[in-house]
């Protein structure tokens, strides 16, 4: 039997992703429309019921599809930290932890979908749908955890102590900035996009703030009265 019809709507249905990824990245969900999205994907209106049933279904199956790629491109910091983490001395944890964050800027977040990532990603944070579960659980749940794992060890603290946790978000949010805040930095730079330069140059001074954060003495809790 012939497997090129299911080849078919597999890539049918590829193609209706990246072209929703494109769509949903750029604008509002009530903004994109299906039959633009058809267009883009080179495909029929009725493809969209037929692998998603809806354009809610579509969207959904987009931010899936994007922690796929994003988890994809984090592979090797986040599969193997489990096994590496039980014979790994402090400092290797500090030392990896910084390096997770040279990796996450200049392979993903400035990577072909990085272009796309943060209207959906930050967009979902700041006026949260359904969709936002499939992120917490498929990327940034895994991610923080990762990173506090790493962050935990080199301090000698729990995982679920407050204040590695706001550290992780500390180091991941100085991370972000230098995406989605790029049109800024971009202009004080007098270019029009970041040299290979720059992203080293970023990169170091990410791993100098990585470096002071995961140095921060306790802080003491005070209750308040």
């Amino acid at each position: 039997m012939s497997t090129a019809p299911a080849e078919s709507q597999n890539d049918t249905r590829t193609r209706l992703l990246n072209a929703a990824l494109q769509a949903f990245g750029s604008r509002d969900y009530d903004g994109v429309s299906t039959r633009e999205i058809v267009e883009m994907a080179d495909a029929n209106i009725s493809a969209i019921s037929y692998h998603f049933e809806h354009k809610q279904g579509l969207y959904h199956a987009t931010v899936a599809y994007l922690c796929e790629i994003l988890k994809a491109g984090m592979a090797e910091q986040l599969d193997s930290l489990e096994p590496w983490l039980k014979q790994a001395s402090a400092e290797d944890c500090g030392e990896k932890a910084c390096q997770f964050l040279g990796h996450f800027f200049e392979h993903i977040l400035l990577g072909e979908v990085g272009k796309h990532a943060p209207g959906i990603i930050f967009r979902e944070q700041n006026r949260p749908t359904e969709a936002y579960q499939i992120l917490f659980e498929n990327l940034l749940g895994p991610m923080h955890k990762s990173l506090a794992q790493l962050v935990a060890k080199y301090r000698g603290q729990s995982t679920q102590d407050p204040q590695v946790l706001y550290m992780v978000h500390s180091l991941l949010g100085q991370t972000v900035i230098f995406r989605i805040a790029q049109t800024t930095l971009l202009k004080i730079l007098k270019r029009k996009r970041y040299s290979g330069e720059n992203i080293n140059a970023i990169k170091r001074q990410l791993g100098a703030q990585c470096r002071a954060i995961l140095d921060t003495q306790p802080i003491t809790n005070h209750s308040n009265h």
